[in-house]
């Protein structure tokens, strides 16, 4: 699976929800097919943009609420 998700027919989408419970996150991979079709693939969101997307939404432009 991780050779594929290297493919250039290939992306990653992160959705991101700020909510009262704090960030929510839900990732999907994109796979083009052969054949023109797409498929979407639920996937762990990483650690590393988990942190990332922390920072500029909570720390940078304060849109999180402090626990």
């Amino acid at each position: 699976m991780t050779n594929v998700l290297h493919s250039k027919h290939a992306y990653g989408v992160t959705y991101v929800t700020v909510s009262d419970a704090g960030l929510e996150f839900e990732s999907e991979a994109a796979l083009h097919l052969d054949d023109g079709g797409l498929m979407t693939l639920k996937v762990p969101t990483l650690h590393s943009e988990r942190l990332a997307v922390h920072d500029l939404l909570c720390l940078q432009n304060g849109l999180c609420q402090a626990a």
